[in-house]
């Protein structure tokens, strides 16, 4: 679904005069949110090099994202600043740079290395362009004018309608994040 059609059928569920600005303003909030609860994942394969530490990854990789990272046989683990005593195999990630940093290096050229993360939202909505498209699962599209239908009508200041759309998009969302963690959709 396109964003002007999200809005279309939020405005069907809620008549209102708020502006599409704010609308679009709301689906930027929602698109982010949906990421935060399903947990999409994807898997990045690094070619490591021998004595090479430091690699630069997609822009859609963060950090807090990063769920699993092995380099041949060697399981990665996240350097935590408050770590008294570091773990051999750690790595950091920069999301400034989008650089990934591994300690030690590998050993050789030509292992196997996979990262696994889960997406983010990555486009910004605007006013101008009404016709993008959630990068949300195309099954999940309707909820979002759930979730828009829902701060239309908190703006309206009636409680009851964006308490039950509320309810009802975070259910989707939240079955779609058990499925996503379970391992029963692909990413």
């Amino acid at each position: 679904m396109q964003i002007n059609e999200i809005i279309s059928e939020a405005d069907m569920l809620v008549p209102n005069e708020v502006p599409t600005a704010d609308k679009v303003m709301w689906l930027n909030a929602l698109n982010q949110d949906f990421f935060n609860v399903v947990k999409i994942p994807r898997v990045i394969s690094l070619i490591p090099v021998v004595d090479q530490a430091t690699y630069t990854l997609s822009t859609e990789v963060r950090l807090k994202n990063i769920d699993l990272l092995t380099v041949g046989l060697i399981k990665y683990k996240e350097l935590l600043p408050t770590a008294a005593n570091p773990l051999q195999n750690t790595f950091t990630f920069d999301d400034s740079t989008h650089t990934l940093t591994l300690r030690p290096a590998p050993y050789s050229s030509g292992l196997q290395g996979v990262l696994r993360y889960s997406r983010i939202a990555t486009t910004n909505f605007t006013a101008s362009n009404l016709s993008a498209i959630p990068e949300a699962p195309e099954e999940y599209h309707f909820s979002y004018y759930i979730g828009l239908a829902s701060y239309i009508a908190y703006a309206m200041d009636d409680m009851n309608k964006g308490a039950l759309y509320e309810a009802q998009y975070l259910k989707v969302w939240n079955t779609a994040g058990e499925q996503y963690a379970g391992g029963n959709a692909n990413g």
